[in-house]
């Protein structure tokens, strides 16, 4: 029995995180410079990032503004990293300690005063959401430049791009009317409308820990009578537009649940020159399942064991299922399970997956991988935001436009947060939640006073290592 060796790095990881006395830990956490560190590494990536919130095309009426845009942007993004929840509760905690002559150090301009939430819903409401997104499109070219992430690619240069959508908000009276509508039963065993906002999310892996928000599409509609309502596909297919206008020559891998298994997908993917790799179930692709099993069943197929370290999986595979179907599209079709213990009790997990990438024996283990990373989007993207700091499903305002750009700054505080918690040497080697991170970063923004030494400190050349 061969056992599973770890590399140096895994090694030293392991030794520091349990060797750490309370004294070194307190050491180190001494070391931490909580907010300035923060934005050192904000500097760093995005050195421009307080200018390009400053240039968004501000629609007030410039004769009744107080506060810049990147002042009321730049707010509500703190808001999402230090995990307050509500706008009221930011107001509570801004309005304390040194956060106003600290805001002013960190934005390098003067400042009336903190500005109170409606006065940021207000703007809110009127800024397009276009403003946001095109922020966020510099972000991730920003972050693809730096060449930081490349072995995040596919053997063949593919991104991993996965997509998925969620609910975000949900109403039992029609909020407004974009609200998506469906009828549901209640335990009483009566019909009633249930109303509720969703998005699609884009999310860019750039490694096992970074997984972030590359596009966004709210699936809504059009008005309140229609009779047709949106749907995910259609909210997919004008992401899938906007991100190859936005990124033309990224090469891209689409991973995607079975949802998206159908040919008007597929042929975007393939008239875009992308990669896809989609779950695949009987009910999307119900002849091609068949003729892949009865493939199986002939015994002409790919296999490898022992897959994926201590798993020992086994993965299946059958090229050019298509031709035997009769598609028109290119139908590689490849499984993967594994015996897991559950509850004591071992349980077989089974996997399957549709293609248009050209499988073999030297690339079947990376194409598993890939496969599975599709939970990331599930697990680093939505239930993290949605139960961990940021609480995307609190409702910040009622203003639909407002609702948009909220969720959009959302994702630009969490592609920050995601490389400063990987950039970090000291919380790396810490391994604190997230949570005490957010908590600690917001303690010295209240409590400690950003100086000129700190300020020199930011913006001074150093070295990012992201692992």
């Amino acid at each position: 029995m061969v056992k599973y060796k770890k590399t140096f790095t895994q090694r030293m990881n392991f030794t520091m995180s349990n060797t750490l006395t309370r004294d070194k830990k307190r050491k180190m956490q001494e070391k931490d410079k909580g907010i300035i560190d923060f934005v050192k590494i904000q500097h760093h990536i995005f050195p421009d990032l307080i200018k390009r919130l400053g240039s968004v095309q501000d629609p007030r009426h410039q004769s009744y503004t107080i506060y810049d845009t990147d002042t009321l942007l730049y707010l509500i993004i703190l808001k999402n990293i230090f995990s307050l929840h509500t706008m009221r509760e930011m107001n509570d905690w801004f309005y304390d300690g040194n956060c106003h002559i600290n805001l002013e150090k960190l934005t390098g301009k003067e400042i009336s005063d903190i500005p109170h939430y409606d006065t940021i819903n207000d703007f809110l409401e009127i800024l397009s959401p276009d403003e946001l997104d095109k922020i966020r499109v510099d972000m991730v070219k920003q972050l693809i430049r730096s060449k930081n992430f490349y072995s995040a690619r596919l053997p063949e240069g593919q991104w991993i791009l996965i997509m998925d959508g969620t609910g975000l908000h949900h109403f039992e009276e029609r909020h407004c009317e974009n609200c998506l509508v469906r009828e549901i039963v209640d335990k009483e065993g009566k019909k009633k409308k249930v109303y509720s906002h969703h998005v699609l999310e884009a999310k860019l892996v750039l490694s096992d820990n970074i997984v972030i928000s590359l596009g966004t599409e709210f699936i809504e509609n059009e008005k309140e009578d229609i009779s047709k309502q949106d749907c995910e596909l259609n909210a997919a297919k004008r992401l899938m537009e906007r991100i190859k206008k936005s990124f033309p020559r990224l090469k891209i891998c689409i991973l995607g649940d079975s949802l998206y298994a159908v040919k008007p997908i597929i042929d975007i993917c393939s008239g875009y020159g992308w990669n896809y790799i989609f779950n695949c179930k009987d009910g999307r692709q119900k002849n091609l399942i068949q003729d892949y099993t009865y493939i199986l069943g002939s015994g002409e197929y790919g296999e490898k064991k022992n897959l994926l370290q201590e798993e020992k999986g086994c993965a299946k595979y059958v090229n050019h299922v298509e031709e035997l179907t009769g598609k028109d599209f290119m139908a590689n079709i490849f499984e993967y399970e594994y015996v897991k213990k559950i509850k004591e009790k071992d349980t077989l997990v089974r996997f399957q997956w549709l293609t248009d990438i050209e499988l073999n024996n030297r690339n079947i283990e990376e194409m598993v991988r890939t496969g599975r990373k599709r939970w990331k989007i599930e697990n680093e993207g939505f239930n993290s935001q949605k139960n961990g700091i940021y609480r995307i499903e609190h409702l910040n305002s009622h203003n639909p436009n407002a609702m948009k750009n909220h969720y959009l700054l959302t994702q630009i505080a969490d592609i920050l947060m995601q490389l400063y918690l990987a950039g970090h040497k000291i919380l790396k080697m810490l391994k604190q939640a997230i949570k005490n991170t957010s908590s600690r970063l917001l303690e010295t923004f209240r409590r400690a006073t950003v100086s000129d030494e700190d300020v020199k400190y930011i913006v001074r050349y150093t070295t990012v290592h992201f692992t």
